[in-house]
């Protein structure tokens, strides 16, 4: 059987609208799971599976719209995710 890889997304949100951001990520379909690094950090990741990337991915295009200060900064490696 394969190895099903996580793609990791990582976003910065601002920390007062993290809560949003993971409600309306969790009202989309839970395409992808919620993460933050630090309790008052601005990074968050999306761990989603190769089936819900590019869902996600739409997604994300679509809360921007609600949520401007949105940043997608890339993709990351999961060797990279720190999550204590």
């Amino acid at each position: 059987m394969k190895e099903i890889k996580a793609r990791i997304i990582l976003l910065r949100v601002p920390v007062s609208k993290i809560g949003l951001f993971t409600a309306l990520m969790d009202g989309s379909g839970r395409n992808a799971i919620v993460r933050t690094r630090e309790k008052k950090g601005d990074h968050v990741y999306l761990i989603a599976t190769p089936h819900t990337y590019e869902r996600t991915l739409e997604v994300l295009e679509n809360i921007k719209k609600h949520l401007p200060e949105l940043e997608v900064l890339g993709e990351v490696e999961s060797e990279e995710l720190d999550i204590g």
